[in-house]
């Protein structure tokens, strides 16, 4: 994809169907423009077009597959870090071994030019969905404080919630302030997922969980912001 409009067009429908006026008024180009690159899209079979059944008159549009990745410039430094951890204290201590093999992986696809945050944040859905039944919680109120005991007995982190429109989870873990690099990004995308998975699994409603604040983006903790 070499224009910007397309990839705009493409961010946009991975959250959810979206209708002309929407993406025309997301991308802030004209109507005409807009009508171009969507129907370009329709030929590459990367969206589908399909008529709003409340009014025929509006068109709505969606990918037409899972958003799994993409490429971009290799980064071996904050890879290479990790590394030296790895055979570093983890040699010596087998959880931090652990947790840093995990990050070790994560960062090593993009360190080799693969954006792989996408697939990791479905996995992380999908464990979600499966550990869903062993929380005993029914209220979503309820149910964010056992994830939060769930995420410090398993990350060895401490997490407060917080709010209501959205509610937010707090994260503040020894291990990334300690070893992971700022990079401009968050970087917890198997945690969103993992929340979210709970959530929609165990509530059955369509939450959605992104984080706001990493130690990636420079913050002292991690912030997941939660919304329904």
């Amino acid at each position: 994809m070499d224009s910007p409009v397309k990839l705009q067009i493409l961010d946009l429908l991975r959250e959810e169907p979206r209708s002309f006026d929407e993406i025309v008024k997301y991308t802030s180009k004209a109507k005409s423009t807009v009508s171009v690159h969507l129907n370009n899209l329709r030929s590459c079979e990367l969206v589908e077009e399909r008529v709003d059944p409340e009014d025929r008159r509006r068109k709505i549009y969606s990918l037409t597959s899972y958003y799994m990745g993409c490429s971009q410039k290799p980064v071996f430094e904050h890879y290479n870090s990790l590394l030296e951890k790895v055979a570093g204290n983890g040699m010596v201590d087998r959880s931090y071994f652990m947790e840093a093999l995990f990050h070790t992986l994560r960062f090593g696809f993009e360190a080799y030019g693969i954006d792989n945050a996408p697939v990791v944040k479905m996995i992380g859905n999908d464990v979600g969905r499966r550990l869903a039944p062993t929380f005993e919680a029914r209220a979503p109120e309820e149910l964010l404080k056992e994830i939060g005991v769930f995420l410090e007995s398993h990350w060895k982190c401490r997490v407060s919630v917080s709010g209501t429109e959205p509610v937010s989870f707090r994260v503040e873990n020894p291990f990334k302030a300690e070893s992971l690099p700022v990079i401009g990004k968050p970087f917890c995308a198997f945690n969103e997922g993992l929340i979210e998975g709970i959530l929609r699994e165990k509530l059955g409603q369509e939450y959605r969980v992104r984080e706001t604040e990493c130690y990636g983006t420079g913050h002292g903790h991690c912030l997941f912001e939660i919304t329904l």
